[in-house]
């Protein structure tokens, strides 16, 4: 797996006007960008036995198309006799800073993060969505929108300088679509668990400031990482350094397609 959280220099990848629409920029690449109304991360683990439910849940979010709904996974619970096939220390470091955020000394798994706002026991699908649905047009929504052009095989991104943008960073998210896992150990053991949207990757593009940010990248390169879909998420980063509102988002799937 690709270190997650990395901010080197990338060329590739999408996104959007509207809600969704789809774009061919070459004879081998097509994609389908939506422009979600609320993000949701949930930290899982295959060794949890509490987690398939949560799975499920995002799963289901993921497919209504509504949400940008991410499964990050954390490798916390390996000790117990199965390794997370998709765990991955820097999931845990996201949970964490999470929880130092919200001012938590524990994390635990399932854990939903709704618009990096709040966090909801992540099988508990109800409440999920009447947080998403709370949220969305209010100032905990997705308020700022992400801009972006294809022309002669580059991706020309924009977010315009704005109060609300002020000082906000835009990550890539890469992502692999669906994924199934036969459990032979641990706490799962006998099961075969469905996954969908395994975050796989995360590289930082930029900084919103003063000005506009704009920024454009090669096409050819998206299909070259190998991973299924990937999506854009602009978030605050408070004062101590710890993940904060995410105020703008869009996902683009199929990449490989």
């Amino acid at each position: 797996m690709s270190s997650l959280l990395n901010s080197r220099n990338w060329a590739a990848t999408l996104v959007l006007c509207g809600t969704s629409l789809l774009f061919s920029a070459n004879s081998s690449l097509a994609a389908e960008i939506t422009q979600p109304s609320g993000v949701v991360e949930l930290f899982t683990s295959q060794g949890c036995h509490s987690c398939p439910p949560a799975d499920r849940v995002l799963h289901s979010l993921a497919e209504e198309g509504d949400t940008l709904a991410l499964a990050w996974h954390v490798d916390y619970w390996d000790y117990l006799g199965w390794k997370d096939t998709f765990g991955s220390p820097d999931s845990t470091k996201r949970q964490q800073a999470y929880a130092r955020s919200f001012g938590s000394r524990s994390v635990y798994t399932p854990q939903a993060i709704i618009n990096g706002h709040t966090d909801v026991v992540g099988s508990k699908g109800k409440i999920v969505e009447d947080t998403l649905n709370e949220y969305a047009g209010t100032k905990k929504g997705l308020s700022v929108p992400i801009d972006a052009s294809i022309s002669d095989g580059m991706l020309k991104i924009r977010i315009d300088a704005a109060p609300a943008a002020k000082d906000a960073t835009l990550w890539m998210v890469y992502y692999d679509n669906v994924r199934e896992v036969e459990i032979t150990r641990g706490e799962n053991r006998g099961k075969k668990l469905r996954y969908a949207n395994i975050v796989r990757d995360m590289e930082m593009i930029g900084m919103v400031h003063e000005q506009t940010l704009q920024t454009e990248f090669a096409l050819k390169d998206v299909g070259r990482r190998g991973h299924e879909s990937c999506a854009l998420i602009l978030q605050k980063t408070n004062k101590d350094g710890t993940p904060g509102a995410i105020i703008g988002a869009a996902f683009i799937q199929d990449l490989t397609s």
